[in-house]
């Protein structure tokens, strides 16, 4: 009977620190988030001057051709505003524009991954891109131009 009676303690103990753990972890996560998000606030209102849609070529001189990318611009960061798909698979987009109209982008769409860097103007901007997938490796220069200041990027911060 006792032997019963410290193993069930051990496993009550067990969950309580473990319930505690979980508790502080979270508590953390959530005081790093907000630390983290309040640079991002403020960055990312003082680069709403390349809010908006931009119309983005991509071009190389290898097998990967020449593609046409719709962006939208929100508070700094970078956006589809409408499903894209690549060799069949749906695009996932995360970029960010600082203050200062420096841009990174990173792309994914199945196996196929690409990352660019550049910057933007009021109304143009450029930069270069490099990616990987089935048939090997591409890369090249990327030209933006703005197409308005408000359509989508309004709507998507509803």
């Amino acid at each position: 009977m006792t032997s019963n009676r410290i193993v069930s303690s051990h496993i009550i103990v067990s969950h309580l620190i473990t319930r505690h753990l979980r508790a502080i972890a979270l508590s953390v996560i959530c005081v790093i988030a907000s630390v983290a998000a309040a640079p991002s606030a403020i960055s990312s209102a003082m680069a709403a001057p390349f809010d908006g849609d931009w119309s983005v070529v991509v071009q190389t001189r290898d097998h990967c051709g020449t593609s046409r990318w719709p962006l939208a611009i929100v508070g700094g960061q970078i956006y589809l505003p409408v499903p894209v798909f690549v060799g069949g698979y749906p695009a996932g987009l995360g970029g960010r524009v600082s203050p200062t109209g420096r841009v990174t982008i990173n792309v994914v769409a199945g196996p196929r991954v690409a990352s660019g860097t550049g910057q933007l103007g009021k109304f143009r901007g450029g930069g270069r891109w490099a990616g990987r997938g089935p048939s090997g490796t591409c890369a090249g220069l990327w030209t933006a131009t703005r197409q308005n200041t408000a359509t989508s990027a309004a709507f998507m911060r509803q």
